[in-house]
């Protein structure tokens, strides 16, 4: 621990090369925003003033997103099609503070958050409407929204997308389970035996634990010709010499690295999409990996399946991807991303003129 701090200090007085690569950016704007009971860390990045804007609900909960994120090559080029609003979540990097309540942290106060980004974003860019891309945890929030404020989106588009958190687990649970059988693994099998998956009894320890070997067997990153440990010491470097946070967010991520996920753990437990957004009036797209296994593409197909969508539904494998198609298959994903601008911003915008 001494070491990792000492390190941010010396961090902390080291150039900012990182911070170069927004030069490249004609809309560059990091504000922090009353949103709720609590300032929360807002990024906006484009390239034209004139492209529709993409709201970006991250995963987690509670991983940090700004020193990562808008430095993802594959996000940078989807800047040149949009303008994304890049937002940390109430308990996330920046936008945590001592003073939160963990009262508030529950689903519902987090689709309040969205809702008033959303009003943020239209009244600051003068929108009507913007495009909402859910990942991962942000999934949950962004079909809740899409199905509660459709009047304020051209379309919602997902990846990793959840739909009932608990029995995401139980399948990655069986997942585990039968490929340590398959391959012997002794370890994961007594790690596994100590798991118990009733929903009462099911902790965050045993999430963890199972994260490691959904990890290992390739159902986050499927790539495995590029395989990291599932702790990446190169991740925790980035995050305590970013110059995207002060030395007191550095120091928070170190105290409090599950706030997020032990505030709203019960909640998650208890999610279901199934009957919390049945039906969106936007239209649908789900880029799905196909061994996505740490939220289920199993499960995400039946939502699609079962979700009513009078406004149109596609769902887009990726072959070759497991939770993070953007990453892994950027080619397909920036295809199925100029499509989508062209169906719903493109065509609109040759509408209005004729």
């Amino acid at each position: 621990m001494f070491l990792l701090i000492v390190g941010m200090w010396i961090s902390s007085c080291t150039p900012k090369q990182r911070f170069a690569a927004f030069s490249e950016r004609k809309i560059h704007h990091f504000e922090m925003v009353k949103i709720g009971d609590t300032k929360q860390a807002i990024l906006i990045n484009g390239k034209n003033p004139d492209n529709p804007v993409l709201l970006y609900l991250h995963g987690g909960p509670g991983f940090p997103m700004l020193p990562f994120v808008p430095f993802n090559e594959s996000m940078k080029k989807l800047e040149q099609r949009f303008t994304i609003v890049y937002w940390e979540q109430r308990g996330t990097g920046k936008s945590f503070t001592n003073s939160l309540s963990s009262e508030s942290m529950n689903v519902e106060q987090f689709v309040s958050d969205t809702r008033e980004i959303v009003e943020y974003i239209r009244e600051k860019m003068g929108v009507d409407k913007v495009f909402l891309w859910g990942h991962s945890w942000g999934s949950n929030l962004g079909a809740i929204y899409a199905s509660r404020y459709p009047e304020t989106l051209h379309a919602y588009i997902s990846t990793g997308q959840s739909a009932n958190p608990f029995l995401n687990e139980r399948l990655a649970y069986e997942f585990v389970h039968e490929r340590a059988t398959l391959d012997n693994n002794s370890r994961a099998l007594r790690q596994l035996s100590r798991i118990d998956t009733l929903p009462e009894n099911y902790t965050i320890s045993n999430a963890l634990t199972l994260r490691k070997w959904v990890y290992r067997y390739g159902g986050i990153v499927y790539d495995s010709s590029h395989e990291r440990p599932y702790v990446d010491l190169e991740e925790i470097r980035i995050i305590l010499s970013s110059p995207v946070y002060p030395l007191v967010v550095r120091l928070n991520l170190l105290l409090n690295p599950y706030y997020s996920i032990e505030t709203l753990w019960n909640d998650l437990m208890e999610l279901n999409l199934f009957t919390e957004a049945p039906k969106i009036e936007v239209p649908v797209y789900f880029l799905v990996g196909r061994h996505d296994i740490i939220v289920s593409h199993v499960l995400a197909e039946k939502y699609f399946d079962e979700l009513e969508a009078p406004e149109g539904k596609d769902i887009i494998w990726f072959e070759n991807s497991a939770h993070r198609p953007f990453q892994e298959e950027k080619e397909k994903f920036h295809q199925v991303m100029d499509e989508i601008y062209d169906r719903h911003w493109t065509k609109n915008l040759t509408r209005k003129n004729d």
